[in-house]
């Protein structure tokens, strides 16, 4: 069996794993294709541009992880309307799996970290690596892990946070109160950014020992967040919802970034009076410690009690309605 034959197999193990697994295909980490397979579906999947945006994915936070003093990144969600891409570096490689999460949700943790160890033992001797089989299984297992812990946790009921009777008073200081009303303890450090990267508003948990301000890690991170949406537009498959990336700081201690949208705001220069709507993007690094549904469930409750002040938006509405569909699908 060829390098090439052997890696198709283990490619396609995925892609029986589940009916919602649309295509998996494997790269070099400029997005150029080594090997993919897919099933027949309506969807029109360009396996070059999907390539292309796991490039992105994976290459547009390591910046962060490095100012936190973080492992580099052991994988990547990038939610649209229609799908979600998740990336996993294997050696020199991208691993990419295009999944339908509306139609169902989690991973088979169990299935992908197996052919994740196997694809990186092909991978190594086709490179010539020659990584030792306990780096190996450290690597398939933090793999594992990182699946399972996206997919867990307890579900936060749907709620909105804040002033009851905001009418008569003053947006900013709204989004403050709701900020503020934030109770869980699943979200270390959180922030509101523009498009320019200035740092709306922010709270540190100090749930995480942070070497870098929070606007430094909301600038940086919205850069990556940016990019991801710039990377996406080609791919046909609705809007970025939200893009997730997580790391370990060790083998028991995991950790995410997510940025989403929040809507759309207002600004007003007070030297001219001249107004601006902007997309204002939300910014969150948490501790994987009760699983990821708590945290996507704060996080949707943010968002919704963010545009009960300021207006609904489409793609925002389009991003709580990907957080329900994730959170109603959990591990039991």
């Amino acid at each position: 069996m060829s390098v090439r034959e052997s890696l198709v197999k283990h490619l396609s193990s995925i892609l029986r794993s589940s009916d919602a697994t649309l295509m998996v295909l494997l790269s070099d980490e400029s997005g150029l294709s080594i090997a993919r397979i897919g099933r027949n579906t309506d969807l029109e999947l360009d396996p070059n541009t999907i390539t292309s945006v796991s490039a992105a994915a994976f290459s547009s936070s390591d910046e962060n992880w490095s100012d936190l003093q973080m492992e580099n990144q052991i994988i990547t969600f990038s939610f649209f309307e229609k799908i979600c891409l998740i990336t996993i570096r294997i050696s020199q490689t991208l691993l990419t799996i295009v999944h339908d999460y509306n139609k169902e949700w989690p991973l088979n943790a169990d299935t992908i970290g197996s052919c994740i160890y196997h694809l990186r033992r092909e991978i190594d001797n086709y490179f010539g690596t020659r990584n030792v089989t306990q780096n190996m299984e450290i690597f398939s297992n933090s793999v594992r892990s990182a699946i399972y812990l996206f997919g867990m946790g307890s579900e936060v009921s749907l709620t909105t946070y804040g002033n009851s009777q905001p009418q008569d008073r003053n947006k900013i200081i709204l989004i403050n109160d709701i900020l503020d009303s934030v109770k869980n303890p699943v979200l270390a450090v959180y922030s509101l950014v523009a498009p320019s990267g200035l740092t709306f508003d922010h709270r540190n948990k100090n749930l995480v020992n942070l070497p870098i301000s929070v606007e430094a890690f909301s600038a940086n991170t919205n850069v990556a967040f940016q990019k991801m949406v710039e990377e996406a537009g080609s791919l046909k498959m609705g809007s970025l919802l939200s893009y997730v990336c997580l790391s370990a700081k060790n083998r028991d201690s995991y950790y995410g970034i997510i940025a989403c949208p929040s809507s759309k705001f207002q600004f007003t220069d007070t030297s001219t009076g001249a107004t601006a709507v902007q997309d204002i993007t939300f910014i969150a690094l948490f501790p994987l410690t009760y699983g990821a549904i708590p945290v996507l469930g704060e996080i949707r409750n943010i968002v919704h009690s963010i545009q009960k002040v300021v207006g609904s938006e489409q793609t925002t509405e389009l991003f709580i309605k990907s957080i329900n569909s994730l959170c109603t699908a959990k591990f039991s």
